[in-house]
């Protein structure tokens, strides 16, 4: 579920939609970047936790907690959870 961004970017905007025009791309990165850097962090933390949040749903209920945070790590991460880190304990 990791996302790659194509390396054909817009010139200038940071962004890399191929269904939006040029110059709507430079309008959003515009606003973005008027934005206070707390405010950019803020809006990248949101979507972090919406993300997780809509992967973590998608996850079967029925799985005990364990193999359903192995199967989180998997498909938000893309790469099997590392054994190091699955046998930890606190």
């Amino acid at each position: 579920m990791v996302s790659k961004v194509e390396p054909d970017r817009y010139a200038d905007t940071g962004f890399s939609v191929k269904d939006t025009s040029p110059a709507i791309n430079a309008m959003m990165f515009k606003r973005i970047m008027a934005l206070t850097d707390s405010e950019r962090f803020l809006m990248g933390m949101s979507m972090l936790e919406t993300s997780r949040t809509l992967v973590w749903n998608s996850l079967p209920a029925t799985l005990d907690l364990p193999s359903r945070r192995r199967l989180f790590y998997q498909r938000f991460y893309g790469q099997p959870l590392p054994d190091e880190v699955a046998t930890w304990a606190p």
